[in-house]
């Protein structure tokens, strides 16, 4: 299991052989290696998290075929002008603030699309070079882009990761709740708590770095054009306010996929909040995950009508010109606009939280960890290393499902003071910052920006060790007295708390 990932996490960061043939080694060989079986495999690449990203790139999609992305634009052009720096502060607060009330995935494939909007703008005025000189590794493929666009595509996954962290709405953290509950005894207002500082900092944290390697901070040939760039503020602004006179009025189509942006934030918001019941759980006989609300609006995306003309005959309005009715996205432009390579790439690591449990890799730590009984700092060290590292490879959805139950039990194995490694390891699974398969988030900022694996590990390094060292010493801050040591809590206990 250890050689295997070994081989094709580094061929997928040095580029060696094709992306989405890459995501298929985990299936082809782990069950030839007996490592796990194919049923395994195929049940976790088919999992929720892998449909809910499916549904926020289609209605990303929707946002471009209805011209809801540039319109929307326009409006944060007319407040950011042609700098950068401010564009990236404003994109850092929209997406963090809107990650902790709605999925992550969503909300940074919807301001994707607005960034990919504003940058298309600038590239039209000819104040930002938009593609690099470098040769790409498919002939005829698509350009990768220049430094000072992957620094605003990042600032974007990255601030979304951040701001999930302290969201009761998010996937993974009804599970890591039940953990912190567990040992802490912390309210849901408790456990955001123990986020919130590690989230602001996180945040000053990726913004400064992001302006030192890519938007050229300390100077350099990036910060020329990033100067040059905000001194046409003034130009782009009546450029935009010119386009918007050009375009005229909302169209239906931008209203209707707009509207159905709204409602799917408010099926997400609902779902299973920690505060109160969502409808979720008002459904007792199985569990309801994002992709429900998120694939939902992507049915009607390919039902809803993009205008007025299938109603010509029922209402007193004339359409403009008869003809068909096309819906709001088609499927040729999903087919065309969707990364399905990056999306493979994502299912390969729900393949590896389940080869890390079925090869018995994830048992063999747990036993060393209680054999060699670390003390309270190893175990914080140990814990919040063990959380990245894993959260690189694999989302934190796959991970907290299929290895938090298992490190809640090394964590009470090991009586050694008052150390732990559950906690830490639970709270560090947020840091998903070094790979584009590490979330959803990144997977589909990846694919549309075509930012490759290797740029991710520079710009996310700095963001996840200091994101990392964040979570361990507030969660000793926010713990009673330093650490909330161990309770007697029993398996039948845990699974009455766990709901899966």
């Amino acid at each position: 299991m250890i050689y295997l990932t070994v081989c094709i996490y580094l061929y997928y960061v040095f580029n060696v052989m094709a992306q989405g043939a890459i995501a298929f080694l985990f299936i082809v060989f782990m069950p030839i290696c007996g490592i796990t079986t194919s049923k395994a495999l195929c049940t976790a690449h088919y999992s929720d998290l892998i449909f809910e990203t499916y549904g926020c790139i289609f209605v990303g999609i929707a946002m471009d075929a209805s011209s809801l992305s540039e319109r929307l634009a326009m409006i944060v052009i007319r407040f950011v002008g042609g700098n950068l720096r401010t564009l990236q502060i404003l994109l850092t607060i929209c997406a963090a603030v809107t990650s902790i009330l709605f999925e992550s995935p969503f909300m940074a494939a919807f301001w994707m699309k607005v960034a990919q909007a504003v940058i298309s703008e600038y590239g039209k005025a000819g104040i930002l070079t938009l593609d690099s000189e470098e040769e790409t590794y498919e002939r005829q493929a698509k350009p990768y882009p220049s430094w000072p666009v992957i620094g605003i595509y990042l600032t974007i996954c990255y601030s979304a990761n951040l701001g999930a962290m302290m969201s009761p709405f998010q996937n993974p953290n009804s599970i890591i709740y039940t953990i912190f509950n567990i040992f802490m005894k912390k309210s849901p207002q408790g456990f955001m708590l123990v986020f919130v500082l590690p989230m602001i900092l996180g945040l000053i944290v990726v913004a400064l770095w992001i302006n030192i390697i890519f938007l050229g901070l300390f100077g350099g040939n990036v910060k020329d054009q990033v100067k040059a760039a905000a001194g046409e503020g003034d130009a782009m602004k009546k450029a935009m306010s010119d386009k918007k006179d050009t375009m005229g009025a909302w169209s239906i189509h931008s209203i209707l996929v707009l509207v159905l942006i709204i409602c799917t934030m408010i099926l997400l918001l609902a779902r299973r909040p920690l505060f109160i019941q969502g409808w979720d759980d008002q459904i007792h006989l199985a569990n309801c995950g994002a992709s429900i609300a998120v694939i939902l609006i992507c049915v009607l995306c390919f039902a809803v009508p993009a205008n007025y003309i299938f109603c010509r005959y029922y209402v007193c309005r004339q359409p403009d010109k008869p003809g068909t009715t096309p819906s709001l996205v088609g499927w040729k432009a999903v087919n065309t606009n969707t990364p399905w390579a990056h999306i493979f790439m994502l299912t390969a690591g729900h393949g590896f939280a389940v080869g890390l449990r079925d090869s018995k890799l994830l048992q063999l730590i747990q036993e060393t960890l209680v054999r060699n009984g670390p003390g309270i700092g190893n175990c914080f060290i140990i814990g919040t290393s063990l959380g990245t590292f894993f959260s690189i490879l694999a989302p934190a959805t796959a991970l907290a499902r299929i290895t938090l139950l298992s490190m809640f039990k090394t964590g009470a194995l090991l009586r050694t003071g008052i150390g732990s490694v559950a906690i830490p390891y639970a709270a560090s699974l947020h840091n998903q910052f070094l790979l584009p398969c590490s979330n959803a988030a990144n997977t589909i900022i990846s694919g549309w920006g075509n930012i490759r694996p290797f740029q991710y590990l520079i710009g996310g390094i700095v963001p996840a060790v200091a994101t990392m060292l964040f979570i361990a010493a507030f969660v000793k801050v926010f713990g009673e007295d330093g650490f909330p040591g161990y309770l007697e809590v029993s398996d039948d206990d845990f699974k009455y708390t766990y709901k899966p």
